[in-house]
């Protein structure tokens, strides 16, 4: 066996060392959390609120629609929505219509009216929710 100068097996060690760094960085470091829509507030209180017959009318061009979805997070498709606006996705302007939908946003939460951005709080409180412990 030929013995090699101790300044030669630096590219070894080094290498070694580079693999076991590289296994404690990447192999053994915790992994970033990510919301799951179906234990996370928002996504319980959109389930509740689809359950209950809770709704939020709205409109695609409408800012503040955005920011009331934008509230639910990862669960923004998870909320009761319809769409008000004629031209559009899956449009219903003719419930929207009957329903008497005066502006946008409108939640309609035990067939009462509640125009305007809501809190997450105030929407779970209108629709009676309160998350499981």
């Amino acid at each position: 066996m030929v013995q090699l100068h101790p300044w030669r097996r630096w590219p070894q060690v080094l290498g070694l060392g580079g693999v076991a760094l590289g296994a404690l960085l990447f192999g053994c470091s915790p992994q970033p959390q990510v919301s799951n829509p179906e234990v996370s507030y928002e996504g319980q209180l959109a389930q509740h609120l689809t359950t209950t017959g809770g709704v939020m009318y709205g409109a695609y061009w409408c800012p503040h629609c955005a920011d009331q979805l934008a509230m639910f997070q990862a669960s923004v498709d998870r909320v009761p929505y319809v769409e008000c606006a004629a031209d559009g996705n899956n449009p219903q302007p003719e419930l929207c219509k009957q329903r008497g939908i005066r502006g946008y946003p409108t939640w309609e939460i035990g067939g009462q009216l509640y125009p305007g951005v809501r809190s997450l709080d105030e929407l779970a409180n209108l629709s009676g929710f309160s998350p499981p412990p």
